[in-house]
């Protein structure tokens, strides 16, 4: 079997110099020889560990015999953020994982093929799916990312009227806010919202659902139903000394910040506070993002710190691979103690300790013991808490009388989506606290599903 064709990538000396896009396209002849690796399996199990419902198979076997507009319509089919999908799923964890190849040589490689169909779909535009009749109803959507986009898009291809509310000045959520550009180029997000757009969809940024406009009055404008998809937007803090310092902040609220900045041109300066010596405290996807951005920010020495091993790491090992490419040091199984300041309150030193776990696979602080003489400490200017996110407090108020759990997670039936409240349905990291993008846009499909199903049980009464 022949070798896996690999797209062409920065280096990482010259990745690190800027927020350009990593990983390249393939050019034709390489796409066509990718496809022909594949076996072309007849119950394929790369389809069944695809979120979003792609024929793998087919659409390879399309680019396999160079009919390339009919591998992304196969693919559009099934994803309508197909293109994003392409950049940031998680295909050795998901589709590539099962792969029969896999036995033989390197699985297929299911994104880069994906994403040369993809790309040269945006070159010509993007094709609109067909659409139903109008149905005369109306659904709202609270939140324009992967699983309010998805479920906005099935549900205007099935003929209703929709309107998607953002809090923020563009839609895209975590895939406009949250993902570095250097992985994500918000380009691609905002040509694949346009379709939805098309599709009839409204999207009204700079709105805000609270106590004044809720779902009370949402009901009350006419809407037949409501999908709430707000992510989960709030961050988690270890609650250390020395966090009030400047030159702490959230991992959010420095990719936020990336993307404002990197996104398009801008002339000013960076906003953030960024050091020569920086570190980021957390071992999942978000942290290795953020360890990156920070060396792309001007960093000469990036640490990472985090309670788990290589082993334990949320972090994809594609993720981690990347971030030690570029050189981030790693401090696993280490519990940070205490952010230590200057004179003028500015971060100036971090200390940790290493630990070891009370109980096994148990990978939570609590569970976490210090071990004597293993103390240690780096100078730093610049501290990003990357452990994770909730629910944003200031949502409370909307969810009123529907249905939470833990920290503020939305409880749905699995089978419907709908919260503890008739007509109200929820998903993507607002139930699931935190999941990948592709997972998001399932769920929103699978909302879909169910309020298409809703409306027309209430359309037979």
């Amino acid at each position: 079997m022949a070798k896996r064709q690999k797209p062409p990538t920065l280096s990482p000396e010259e990745r690190i110099k800027s927020f350009e896009e990593v990983e390249g396209v393939y050019l034709p002849h390489q796409a066509i020889a990718e496809a022909a690796r594949c076996l072309f399996c007849n119950d394929a199990p790369c389809v069944k560990e695809c979120p979003a419902g792609i024929d793998i198979a087919k659409f390879i076997r399309r680019i396999k015999t160079k009919d390339f507009r009919s591998a992304i319509r196969t693919i559009r089919e099934s994803n309508v953020l197909a293109g994003v999908c392409a950049r940031v799923c998680p295909t050795e964890k998901l589709c590539e994982k099962p792969c029969s190849a896999t036995n033989i040589v390197e699985p297929a490689n299911i994104a880069a093929l994906q994403r040369f169909v993809t790309d040269l779909e945006m070159k010509e535009g993007i094709k609109l799916p067909k659409k139903a009749a109008p149905t005369g109803k109306k659904v709202a959507v609270i939140g324009s990312g992967p699983a309010g986009l998805a479920a906005a898009a099935e549900l205007a291809k099935s003929g209703h009227g929709v309107t998607i509310f953002e809090a923020k000045s563009l839609p895209g959520g975590v895939l406009t806010w949250g993902i570095p550009p250097y992985r994500l180029p918000k380009d691609v997000v905002m040509a694949e919202i346009d379709p939805i757009k098309q599709l009839g969809v409204e999207i009204k940024t700079d709105t805000p659902i609270d106590e004044k406009f809720n779902i009370d009055t949402l009901f009350d404008q006419g809407f037949d139903a409501i999908f709430i998809a707000t992510g989960v937007e709030k961050p988690y803090f270890v609650r250390m000394p020395g966090e009030d310092l400047e030159g702490v902040y959230s991992a959010l609220e420095l990719l936020s910040q990336v993307n404002v900045h990197y996104s398009k041109p801008s002339s000013g300066k960076f906003p953030l506070r960024i050091g020569k010596k920086a570190l980021v405290i957390g071992g999942g996807n978000v942290a290795m993002d953020a360890a990156c951005s920070l060396l792309r920010l001007g960093a000469e020495e990036v640490h990472v710190v985090c309670l788990e091993s290589f082993e334990e790491m949320p972090a994809f090992p594609s993720e981690i691979e990347f971030a030690k490419e570029e050189g981030i040091v790693f401090h696993p199984r280490s519990k940070p103690l205490r952010i230590i300041g200057d004179e003028n309150s500015r971060v100036k030193g971090f200390e940790g300790v290493g630990i070891r776990w009370k109980e096994p696979n148990n990978f939570s602080p609590s569970n976490a013991i210090p071990i004597e003489g293993t103390e240690f400490s780096l100078e730093v200017e610049t501290v990003i808490e990357a452990i994770g996110q909730g629910p944003d407090p200031s949502l409370a108020p909307i969810l009123s009388g529907i249905k939470t759990k833990g920290r503020g997670l939305i409880v749905v039936d699995e089978e419907t989506r709908m919260t503890s409240r008739e007509g109200v349905f929820a998903g993507g990291d607002i139930v699931n606290g935190g999941d990948t993008v592709v997972q998001a846009i399932a769920e929103g499909k699978k909302a879909a599903e169910g309020i298409i199903n809703y409306l027309k049980s209430k359309g037979e009464k």
